[in-house]
């Protein structure tokens, strides 16, 4: 049974653009938690197989807050094609997911 809730994932550039993103995400009440990982990353661009390191964003939100969430991301992020997709969470921990609901929405 899905949940309401969803992890929305984003990679950026650089530790202060992740930063920037997750202070943004948080302080507007649409993610609960923000968890930033240094990742390497191999992907193709415009024909050309590219390697990156790369900061991963793992975004906790209300899923009915998703549109949001990817506008708020645009507004911050540099890339011209950022990653951003949405997992919901199909189970979790109930403590945990009340947390995610008090610490988002107004």
């Amino acid at each position: 049974m899905s949940t309401p809730y969803a992890t929305v994932i984003t990679t950026c550039g650089t530790r202060r653009e992740a930063e920037m993103i997750a202070e943004s995400l948080v302080g507007e009440r649409l993610a609960a938690c923000v968890q930033m990982l240094a990742i390497d990353s191999m992907y193709r661009w415009q024909g050309e197989i590219e390697k990156a390191g790369e900061w991963l964003l793992l975004c906790k939100v209300r899923a009915s807050d998703y549109s949001k969430v990817e506008a708020e991301i645009r507004k911050v992020h540099s890339y011209k094609t950022p990653e951003i997709i949405e997992i919901a969470i199909e189970n979790g921990a109930a403590d945990y997911l009340d947390w995610i609901r008090t610490s988002t929405g107004r």
